[in-house]
Formats: structure tokens, C-alpha cells, sequence
């Protein structure tokens, strides 16, 4: 699906980062950053210029290209790597700031809550996570429930259409996974689509939190 989205758009997303992100960007200590299913990089090429070393992962190759020539255009280091999420290996206290902007939502939540074990584990002292997922608040959650899709887990289900998993996460539930963490940030809002069909809205969760200093 997104390849195709890609290649027909000069940049699918735009360039600008996400509004959260540059909010709170003077709280992220300086190092290697993670952007988990980048994209053509929007916010990789922002925190590179930054100063930040980044390491930009995705799937699909069409993106990380687009990544990878812009940040050669702007002299800017930006490493990319094709990569499933499941498969990429974590090296421990690596990252000042892992982020995710809705790439987590297409896993099962089994597979979710192994990931953000080693996301946590790979963050350095008062290092940040930035994530934004899909609520099941959103209109797609309720459409699926109409069309009576099987729910392999919570809040989890197989959409066969896209040969994909979508899962859709509650607030309780986010807490939950970082409840050893500082939250800064976690909040419900509404966003606007514009990328693709008629324009429509999304109802999303976004967390920014911090990694609380470990003895060892």
C-alpha cells in the first residue's frame, strides 16, 4: 500500500515534523535517536538538523530513499535501514529518543508489548520515548467492529483487504506500559487526514515520557 502512496507523491506526509515533537524538543538529551517506521522521514530529517544521530527504519524502501536522498541534499547524516520492526535488534541504553508515529498500530498487541520491553530497555537515562497511535475511539475501531472482523487479541484484528494487523489502543493500556516511566505528555485528539479518499478524521493517542534514571 504505501509504496504506491509513495512513489505517486512527491512527499506523502509533508515535511514538517510532528507539532508534539518540536514542542517538547528542548527535553530530549542530545544522542542517537530511533524513528520506528520513518517514512520518507519527516522527523528523521528534522532531528538530524538538530544535531541528533538518527537511524530511520521502515519497511518500505520507497520512503526511506526519499529519506536518504533529502538528507544528502541538506548534508545532513541520517543512517537507513530496511527493516521489520520485529526483526531489528535493540542494543541496550543506545537511544536518547525512540519514536514512533503510527507504525506500533500495525502489529498485534502481543507483539506491541515485546517491542516496548526492548524499546525501554534500549533507552539511555532520561532518555524519551514519542509515540502516536490510533485510539479506539477512532471511526476506523468502530467500522470493524460493524463489519464483524475477527479479534485476534485485544483490541486487535486482522484486516484482510491490506494483509495487515491493525491494533487500536486505549489510555489505561498506554499507561500501563510505561507506568516506570515520567509521563510529560498523553493525550487524545482529533487530527484531520488529507493524505488519502476524502478527507477525514482520526482519533489518535500521543505520549511523550521519560526514562527514569536506573541504580545499575
Amino acid at each position: 500500500m504505501w509504496q504506491k502512496q509513495y512513489k505517486q507523491r512527491k512527499f506523502y506526509w509533508g515535511l514538517k515534523p510532528n507539532p508534539t515533537l518540536l514542542k517538547f524538543l528542548n527535553l530530549i538529551p542530545k544522542g542517537n535517536v530511533l524513528d520506528i517506521g520513518a517514512g520518507e522521514g519527516r522527523n528523521s530529517i528534522f532531528l538530524a538538523s538538530e544535531g541528533f544521530n538518527v537511524l530511520a527504519i521502515d519497511k518500505i524502501s520507497e520512503g526511506l530513499n526519499k529519506c536518504k536522498n533529502l538528507a544528502k541534499k541538506h548534508n545532513l547524516k541520517i543512517k537507513t535501514k530496511i527493516c521489520d520492526i520485529k526483526d531489528f535488534e535493540f542494543e541496550n541504553k543506545k537511544y536518547s529518543l525512540i519514536l514512533s508515529v503510527a507504525s506500533l498500530d500495525f502489529l498485534k498487541k502481543s507483539e506491541i508489548e515485546a517491542i516496548i520491553e526492548k524499546i525501554k530497555k534500549s533507552l539511555t537515562d532520561k532518555g524519551v520515548i514519542y509515540f502516536l497511535v490510533f485510539s479506539t475511539k477512532d471511526p476506523l475501531y468502530k467500522k470493524i467492529k460493524e463489519l464483524g472482523l475477527k479479534e485476534i487479541e485485544e483490541n486487535t484484528f486482522y484486516m484482510p483487504k491490506y494483509k495487515t494487523y491493525r491494533h487500536f489502543f486505549e489510555d489505561k493500556e498506554i499507561k500501563e506500559y510505561f507506568k516506570d516511566f515520567k509521563i510529560i505528555h498523553l493525550r487524545q485528539k482529533t487530527i484531520k487526514d488529507i493524505g488519502h479518499d476524502k478527507p477525514h478524521l482520526h482519533k489518535i493517542i500521543e505520549i511523550f515520557a521519560q526514562k527514569k534514571k536506573t541504580t545499575t
